[in-house]
């Protein structure tokens, strides 16, 4: 190998590295999407829970 062909590794190594970096950047945006969709669900079965627990109460309360 030459030094022009070491160099050249080099760069695609830096930049495969570089692309990679990029994607964690992105991570935060992904994990913040996913926790807000994971609160807006705890709210939606606890919305539901209560429902089913009223219509229980409801029904049986006599």
């Amino acid at each position: 190998m030459n030094l022009e062909d070491e160099i050249l590794g080099i760069r695609t190594s830096l930049g495969r590295i570089e692309g990679r970096m990029d994607e964690i950047g992105k991570l935060f945006e992904r994990v913040s999407m996913l926790e807000q969709s994971q609160a807006w669900l705890k709210g939606a079965w606890t919305v539901l829970a209560a429902a089913c627990a009223y219509v229980w109460k409801a029904i049986y309360a006599k």
